[in-house]
């Protein structure tokens, strides 16, 4: 599977869910999680992944594109946007 088929599998609502839960049953935690945290777990998803014997090639590039993903907007939140202003 390439990594839009993957995508679109995960975004396709499952035909086998039992739509008669009620809306007290369902606990939604909305919070958001930061670049430095998901890195953090794409790198350990990515190393167990890399010690499983039924790991496939796919998957692994998966996990390694989200984990530089994660570094990269990690990084960027470390960049110093401006110059402090120094008067003389």
């Amino acid at each position: 599977m390439s990594g839009d088929e993957i995508i679109a599998q995960v975004r396709k609502p499952n035909s086998d869910d039992n739509n008669s839960e009620s809306d007290e049953d369902e606990v939604i935690e909305a919070y958001k999680i930061s670049n430095s945290v998901a890195f953090e777990y794409f790198a350990k998803g990515l190393m167990w992944s890399e010690q499983q014997t039924d790991s496939d090639s796919t998957e692994l590039m998966l996990l390694k594109q989200l984990r530089d993903r994660a570094a990269k907007r990690r990084q960027s939140c470390f960049r110093q946007s401006k110059l402090p202003f120094k008067p003389m």
